[in-house]
């Protein structure tokens, strides 16, 4: 495996590191965009144990610091943040295009890295597919029946000193109360449903991670289709649903849990010339 730094974009100013195979044959390339304001490693290192995953199985992996973010700074633009993202994104597959031979492109990333990957994603034809942890998700009708009972059972084990939640961080705000550091606004359901209708009809993969983070929103693998019954899946939307891991997985284990269910999923759908795609059972 080789891992180096790389510089793109206008003037240079996005930062990046590139994982490569080792004279391996490349079957693919994943770029993961940057999660929240965390830099290009990810939430503890997530993204740099991917990408080293990755390269052994013969994918390019490029992360990268979105314009303010780690290494990369602030884009003298007066275009919108999501302009702006999207004009981040297009130069890291640019330059991946031009240094590699990709037979396949894949955008990725965590919470709003992966809403970043989708919406640049329906613009790009080059992009053959999309990993997304913890993305949007919309209550369904069978959720709520879900919820209940989850929310019965951690009661009672609350109850019996078998459960100790922990609050989120919350800051004062400037009427004496305090609210949450980070209050998230997930994509619109009408957004998210007219670019999953694109990525399906151009033949790209989409595959949705959620863990017990999303629990809020997401509590089930068959919710994913509650959630998008006007969207014809064809067999090219997929669900790996982990509720027992956090939003960010500070364990080791936890993260390898997440990083061989990603590489599973991409060995599935990105396969050498001529041989058939390995088959896993999780939910589809």
């Amino acid at each position: 495996m080789k891992e180096r730094t790389c510089q793109f974009g206008q003037g240079l100013g996005l930062a990046g590191i590139v994982n490569e195979p080792d004279g391996a044959p490349v079957r693919g390339a994943l770029v993961l965009v940057t999660a929240g304001l965390v830099p290009k490693f990810g939430p503890f290192r997530l993204y740099t144990e991917l990408a080293r995953r990755l390269a052994s199985e013969g994918f390019v992996t490029l992360r990268f610091d979105l314009g303010g973010v780690g290494d990369s700074p602030h884009a003298q633009s007066g275009l919108p943040l999501k302009e702006r993202t999207a004009e981040d994104v297009s130069a890291a597959v640019d330059w991946l295009a031009a240094h590699h031979d990709l037979p396949e492109l894949v955008l990725g990333g965590l919470c709003s890295g992966a809403e970043d990957a989708f919406r640049a994603a329906e613009n790009d034809p080059r992009v053959t597919g999309v990993v997304m942890i913890d993305p949007f998700a919309y209550r369904t009708r069978g959720f709520l029946p879900r919820q209940l009972m989850h929310r019965v059972v951690r009661r009672t084990r609350r109850a019996l000193g078998l459960y100790h939640p922990i609050a989120p961080p919350r800051v004062a705000a400037a009427d004496g109360t305090s609210e949450r550091v980070v209050n998230y606004e997930y994509m619109r359901h009408a957004e998210s449903s007219r670019i999953l209708r694109v990525l399906v009809e151009r033949r790209a993969h989409v595959h949705f991670v959620y863990t017990g983070g999303a629990s809020e929103v997401f509590n089930h693998p068959g919710q994913l289709r509650e959630m998008f019954r006007d969207v014809p899946f064809d067999g090219r939307v997929t669900v790996d649903h982990f509720p027992e891991l956090e939003h960010t997985q500070m364990l080791a284990g936890d993260r390898m849990t997440l990083i061989r269910a990603i590489a599973s999923r991409l060995d599935g759908q990105i396969t050498p010339a001529g041989a058939p795609a390995r088959q896993y059972a999780r939910s589809q």
